[in-house]
C-alpha cells in the first residue's frame, strides 16, 4: 500500500452539527490530494468503530450527505462510532471494468486510498482498526464490492445499497476466489430500481453509457454467501411495515449475509433519500435502511 503524508500547513475546516463535530480534511496519497469529511462526537470512546460512507455517481461527500438527509449521522451519535465520507476523484474505481464518464478514474488507486484513510483516521481518533465498516451506495457500492475482493482484511462488515455484483466477465477485481477473510455483507435493493435493476442484466443510465452485465439482486446476495463459505439454504421472512412489503433473506453458517428486498423501491437509500423520481424511481420511506445497517453491524445500543 503506498505511503501517505498529511498535507502540512493546512487547518481543516470544522463545524458542529447537532452536537457532532464535522471536519473537512485532506492528505496526499499516491501523488493526489484526497479529501474526506469526518463526523463524530466529543469525546470518542476508546475502540470506537469507523464507518466509511461511499457516495454514488455524480456525488461527493457533501452532496451525498444531502442526498441521505444526514441519516447515517445517527450511527456516530454517541461516541461509539466515527463516520467518514470520503471523496472519489470524480468517480470511484470500483469492481466493474467500465467507468461511468471518466476513463481516467480506472487508474486511481482507491483501494490504497481507503486503506490509507483508515490509517489517517486511526492516528487522530481512538478507533479500533478491526471495527471498520463500509456502506456503499450505487457506484460507492461498486467500490465496496472491490474492497470485499481486493482488501477484505480492511473490513469487519459491508452494506451494499442499490448495487449489483458485476458478472464474471465484467469484474476488474484481483480475484474471485474465496476471500482471505470472509466478511459479513448486508444488501438492500428496491424491486423498481431503474438504474441498478433488481433483475440484473446490462446496467446503464437510462439506456446511456452501458456498464456491462451484472447479477440480479438475489444472485448478488447468494454470491457473497458462497464466498463466505455458506452452504446451507437461506431463510426468508417478511417485515411488518406500514407500506409496501419488505422481505429479508438470511444466509447463516459463516460470516452472515442478509438481503433486504424493498418492494416498489427505486434507486434510493430507504428511509433516507428522496431524490428525483424520474431519475431514481420511487423512494421507500416505510423501511429504515440506517437502522437495519446499525443492527447488522452491531452498533445498536
Amino acid at each position: 500500500m503506498p505511503k501517505n503524508r498529511r498535507t502540512a500547513g493546512r487547518k481543516p475546516g470544522q463545524s458542529h452539527r447537532f452536537g457532532q463535530i464535522v471536519t473537512r480534511r485532506q492528505f496526499v496519497h499516491d501523488g493526489r490530494h484526497r479529501t474526506y469529511t469526518l463526523l463524530h462526537t466529543d469525546p470518542v470512546q476508546q475502540g470506537a468503530a469507523l464507518i466509511l460512507a461511499l457516495h454514488g455517481s455524480f456525488e461527493n461527500a457533501q452532496s451525498f450527505h444531502r442526498f441521505t438527509r444526514g441519516a447515517f449521522d445517527t450511527l456516530a451519535r454517541d461516541g461509539r462510532a466515527v463516520l467518514a465520507y470520503p471523496d472519489a476523484v470524480r468517480e470511484w474505481n470500483g469492481a466493474r471494468t467500465a467507468a461511468i464518464l471518466y476513463p481516467s478514474a480506472k487508474s486511481v488507486d482507491d483501494v490504497g486510498f481507503l486503506g490509507a484513510l483508515i490509517d489517517e483516521i486511526a492516528a487522530r481518533q481512538p478507533i479500533d482498526p478491526a471495527r471498520v465498516y463500509a456502506i456503499g451506495y450505487s457506484l460507492g457500492g461498486q467500490m465496496t464490492i472491490r474492497l470485499l475482493h481486493d482488501a477484505p482484511e480492511l473490513l469487519a462488515g459491508a452494506a451494499l445499497i442499490a448495487v449489483n455484483q458485476p458478472a464474471p466477465g465484467n469484474l476488474t477485481v484481483a480475484t474471485t476466489e474465496p476471500p482471505r477473510r470472509p466478511v459479513p455483507v448486508l444488501t438492500i435493493h428496491g424491486t423498481a430500481d431503474p438504474l441498478a435493476p433488481y433483475t440484473g442484466g446490462v446496467i446503464s443510465l437510462r439506456g446511456l453509457f452501458p456498464k456491462g452485465e451484472h447479477l440480479s439482486a438475489a444472485d448478488t446476495a447468494a454470491y457473497f454467501a458462497r464466498r463466505n463459505g455458506i452452504t446451507t439454504a437461506p431463510t426468508d421472512s417478511r417485515l411488518h411495515t406500514t407500506g409496501k412489503p419488505v422481505h429479508r433473506t438470511d444466509y447463516a453458517g459463516g460470516a452472515p449475509v442478509a438481503f433486504y428486498t424493498v418492494d416498489g423501491g427505486g434507486h434510493h437509500i430507504p428511509g433516507a433519500s428522496t431524490g428525483n423520481r424520474l431519475t431514481f424511481g420511487a423512494p421507500a420511506p416505510h423501511f429504515d435502511a440506517t437502522a437495519a445497517i446499525s443492527d447488522f453491524f452491531g452498533l445498536t445500543a
